[in-house]
């Protein structure tokens, strides 16, 4: 796919993050940078750079996120992924983890070396920077001073990006569009609990409660969007 940028931004944010967190967006935006929504081959965010300096591509990954990816082995494709995709259009690959590592520890029982290795192996091995923020708000205070520091929103100007993501197989697919629904780590105890999407589709509001981690509000929200008839805009 090949995309144009009729103005220059600050920052692309890929669509299926911005549907999931739209705030990050609208925080962006009243800081003062420019933004874009597109799909990206790989990652969450975009910092573009004028052309004597490299566009950042940031995947963003919580604490749990980064858990769920060691424990089922995905860190090493989507970062294999992300690395293929900066080196294609000549980007700086960049991880950041959100929370306190160490809680990996406290609260799941993990071996906090094992966790450093995995994050040894991606920066060392793989040449993919690791970032480590406290929440979510600090990930965005980085990204408006980087992307400032990169140089002035008018000389940020892309013509186009190539996103050309490999084929999902049929079980990556089923989790992609769960994903969409909950995130990742109820998406997850999603399919666990009702096997298939018709399942998830066909519960009721009662049904979804079972589910470990999802509440009243989580169930209601994901009800409506398999329920409500869409309406073009």
């Amino acid at each position: 796919m090949v995309f144009l940028l009729l103005t220059p931004v600050d920052v692309i944010i890929d669509s299926r993050e911005d549907s999931k967190h739209p705030d990050f967006k609208k925080v962006l935006n009243m800081r003062g940078l420019r933004t874009a929504v597109q799909p990206l081959p790989a990652g969450d965010f975009l910092l573009l750079a004028p052309p004597d300096k490299r566009p950042i591509l940031v995947e963003r990954k919580s604490v749990d996120d980064l858990a769920n990816s060691i424990r089922d082995n995905r860190i090493w494709n989507q970062s294999k992924l992300l690395r293929e995709a900066a080196e294609k259009d000549g980007y700086q690959p960049l991880i950041i983890v959100e929370g306190w590592i160490g809680s990996l520890e406290k609260y799941r029982g993990w071996r906090i070396q094992s966790v450093l290795r995995v994050l040894d192996t991606l920066m060392l091995d793989f040449g993919i920077p690791v970032l480590n923020t406290p929440n979510p708000e600090a990930t965005i205070e980085w990204i408006v001073a980087k992307s400032k520091s990169l140089g002035e929103t008018k000389d940020k100007k892309i013509l186009r990006m190539r996103v050309e993501k490999k084929p999902m197989e049929l079980n990556e697919r089923i989790l992609y569009v769960v994903e969409g629904l909950a995130g990742p780590t109820l998406a997850r105890r999603l399919l666990a609990h009702f096997k298939t999407i018709r399942n998830i589709a066909n519960a009721s509001i009662s049904d979804l409660l079972k589910v470990e981690g999802i509440g009243e509000k989580r169930a209601q929200e994901i009800y409506a969007v398999l329920n409500t008839p869409w309406r073009e805009m």
